[in-house]
């Protein structure tokens, strides 16, 4: 009997390892979304000398193994799934989590914001304007546009052509580690700053919330880059609000009034007199409330038409006139797209809702660079033709640094400076300035090694004239402004 176990326990040890390394010969060897984290998947990493020696291939081997595990999206969703039912935390403790998660295990900027038990979920939001969720309804839109709910093809015609290049997405930068936050010891976690929305009646129902420390860090962050600027340099700052908050908000327009933020209320008294606060909401709500395509449905980021509204109140407010967004190139990508937020999305809009991307390139002479080391220059499409969804716009994921360079001798450059949601802003800054930098400051996609030097060195090879901040999480938790602040080069 010992004998036949042993020889069982063997051929099922075989199976497994034969059963391993099938997977591992069939996935996926080349970089591909996960639209589950709507991020890129790690590539197969070259093996060459070099790696082999340094250590490279190693490591990325084990990001490729992590990234292509057997059923890893449906195992993703289950956990999460059992995560949310299991829950046991409360309001205080979450609390104390949502100031310590940035710090300790560097999420990805595609997590929700924490929200405790004092703020309506998407469901009770839901529930009070009696949303149908059956197949044959309409999505919830506030006039007469429907939520895009088919495949959209594209006749071959109307597909503008691409430059395809020979370009894998890098492997992500080591995580590096985070200084614990002044927060822990001003204790000042218990001041916070709102969304609301405004009832009918004038009540607000909270629906996010950020701590006020994080807004005064922020506060400083700015003032730091503002003070990096030329005599006659400008910047120019939004913060950019989460789909999920609106979308809280867009399937209760009859019931609710206002969209209100505190966050901008309590910033701008603190920003240096050479930075213009702009206010995402007050900017985009009269295009909401008038049925207008300005954030997916089924994701956390705004689309371009969003984008380009942000753009043009930040223009004109410079006394210039703003290119029409027709005025553009734009390419409908083939086919739709779900999004970060489809699981929240699936439970409030009909079944089968999904979104579009309409992909803009600015309809003037330019050239798009990657950018390494400062000054090495990499010409690539605009935007990449290998990745759908939100993914492929301005390559959403590449690092470090990006450039459009226009040629319309306006003979100023700028920086932008922004998460995810500053990649469909940037192509309309093209207008105005000869060189539109980006750069996305995220241990993943970032670090000043790579970069070749911080954002002072930068600032001062390429003679940046403006920096425009457009960030959705700036003052969400620490990553993105610790990463900044170390990047900065100002400080000794």
């Amino acid at each position: 009997m010992k004998k036949f176990l042993t020889v069982l326990y063997t051929w099922c040890l075989l199976l497994l390892l034969g059963c391993g390394v099938l997977l591992l010969v069939s996935a996926p060897k080349e970089a591909t979304v996960s639209e589950t984290e709507n991020r890129m998947l790690e590539a197969f990493p070259s093996a060459d000398a070099q790696s082999l020696f340094s250590g490279a291939f190693s490591s990325g081997f084990e990001r490729y193994l992590s990234d292509r595990f057997f059923l890893r999206d449906n195992c993703i969703r289950l956990t999460n799934a059992i995560k949310d039912r299991l829950s046991l935390l409360s309001d205080a403790d979450e609390l104390k989590l949502s100031a310590l998660d940035e710090r300790v295990d560097a999420p990805t900027e595609n997590e929700p914001e924490p929200s405790g038990s004092d703020e309506p979920s998407v469901e009770s939001v839901a529930a009070a304007t009696s949303v149908p969720t059956d197949d044959k309804t309409p999505a919830p839109t506030p006039a007469a546009t429907p939520v895009p709910t088919t495949e959209a093809t594209i006749p071959p015609d109307e597909t503008s052509a691409v430059i395809r290049v020979s370009m894998s997405l890098p492997s992500p930068m080591p995580r590096t580690p985070l200084y614990v936050h002044s927060a822990a010891k001003d204790n000042s976690l218990d001041e916070r700053a709102y969304i609301n929305l405004i009832d009918q009646n004038g009540s607000r129902t909270q629906i996010a919330k950020y701590y006020k420390c994080f807004i005064r860090d922020g506060a400083h962050i700015l003032n730091r880059l503002a003070a990096l600027l030329p005599e006659d340099g400008h910047m120019y700052v939004v913060q950019a609000h989460r789909g999920e908050h609106i979308l809280q908000y867009t399937i209760g327009l009859d019931r609710y009034t206002a969209y209100e933020s505190e966050v901008e209320d309590y910033l701008e008294p603190l920003l240096d007199e050479r930075i213009s606060l702009f206010r995402c909401m007050d900017i985009l709500e009269p295009h909401i409330r008038a049925g207008e395509y300005v954030y997916y449905y089924t994701d956390h980021h705004w689309t371009p038409l969003g984008a380009y509204y942000i753009h043009k109140a930040m223009i004109e407010a410079q006394g210039k006139k703003a290119v029409p967004y027709a005025d553009n190139r734009l390419k409908r990508q083939n086919g739709s797209f779900t999004g970060s937020n489809i699981e929240a999305a699936q439970r409030v809009l009909p079944k089968g809702t999904k979104d579009y991307v309409e992909e803009v390139e600015p309809s003037l002479a330019f050239d798009f660079y990657r950018v390494q080391n400062i000054h090495e220059l990499t010409p690539m499409p605009l935007n990449n033709p290998d990745a759908k969804g939100y993914q492929a716009i301005l390559w959403l994921n590449l690092r470090p640094w990006k450039m459009i360079r226009s040629y319309e001798n306006n003979g100023r450059k700028m920086l932008l400076i922004c998460d995810s949601m500053g990649m469909a802003f940037a192509p309309f800054m093209a207008y105005y300035y000869d060189e539109v930098h980006v750069v996305r400051p995220h241990s993943t996609y970032y670090s000043v090694k790579e970069a070749g030097g911080t954002i002072k060195q930068y600032i001062d090879y390429w003679g940046i004239d403006d920096i425009y901040v457009v960030q959705a999480n700036f003052f969400t938790g620490d990553l993105y402004r610790v990463e900044l602040a170390r990047s900065i080069g100002d400080e000794p």
